[in-house]
């Protein structure tokens, strides 16, 4: 309960700063503070695209992350067995963590349709966390327990549930956390760069374009909301699936 009052102290605190600083800069089309994004947002609420856009947008993202865990799951396994294959993953997935998104949006925009584009930018952007995560949670694991299974003849399904599971876990959390942020935040920028029609991108770029600073901050709200709520519900999965199974 402390823990919860504490972080709404903070973020009231941080609430008024933002308002007080709207009131002193005293511009619209520079800076409008939460009340006015919260009214401006529940404006776009009532819009009959709105539900519209956040679903296309959602839609894109949350299969993109979904895909680059479950390829990442899979090569990190494939890596780990495969010293090999490690080693020819390092360089181009190290480069997509290096390549800034604006270039990588530039390059596919030559091979891919605008409406894949946030899917795309999103899995690259999400897929090298998860793959070097996972597999430095599975280097972890303890030698002389994989080496005890192999004595009791574990099947592969019995040492990835009760060692190679529990190993990821902790850093398979880390992961799952940065990554949804990435991912939407890589995902809606595509969306802008590439001028997605119907996204919440597109919609940004609209805002702006009119000089409407509060659809701006109401838009950004929209993302900063589904990313959290996203994030809470994935971390929830992994505590009462994962989590409980490495428990007992």
């Amino acid at each position: 309960m402390k823990r919860f009052v504490k972080g709404i102290g903070i973020l009231f605190f941080w609430c008024a700063l933002w308002e007080l600083s709207a009131i002193l800069v005293d511009n619209s089309f520079i800076l409008v503070g939460p009340v006015d994004s919260l009214r401006h947002l529940i404006l776009l609420m009532t819009e009959a695209d709105f539900l519209k856009t956040v679903l296309f947008t959602t839609a894109r993202i949350l299969s993109a992350y979904a895909s680059a865990l479950f390829l990442a799951f899979l090569f990190s396994l494939l890596s780990y067995d495969h010293p090999l294959l490690a080693e020819f993953l390092k360089p181009p997935l190290f480069l997509l963590r290096s390549l800034p998104v604006a270039s990588f949006v530039i390059i596919l925009l030559f091979f891919i349709g605008r409406e894949s584009l946030s899917f795309f930018i999103a899995f690259w952007m999400a897929f090298p966390i998860f793959y070097f995560n996972l597999l430095e949670g599975l280097f972890g694991v303890d030698r002389k327990l994989l080496e005890m299974s192999e004595v009791f003849h574990f099947s592969f399904w019995k040492r990835l549930r009760y060692l190679f599971l529990p190993g990821i876990y902790s850093e398979l959390l880390s992961a799952a956390k940065l990554a949804m942020g990435l991912c939407w935040k890589s995902g809606i920028a595509a969306e802008l760069i590439g001028q997605v029609k119907g996204s919440i991108g597109y919609q940004l770029m609209d805002a702006k374009v009119s000089l409407s600073m509060g659809e701006v901050f109401a838009w950004s709200l929209v993302m900063i909301f589904l990313s959290k709520i996203f994030e809470c519900l994935v971390l929830f999965l992994l505590e009462r699936g994962i989590g409980r199974e490495c428990r007992t």
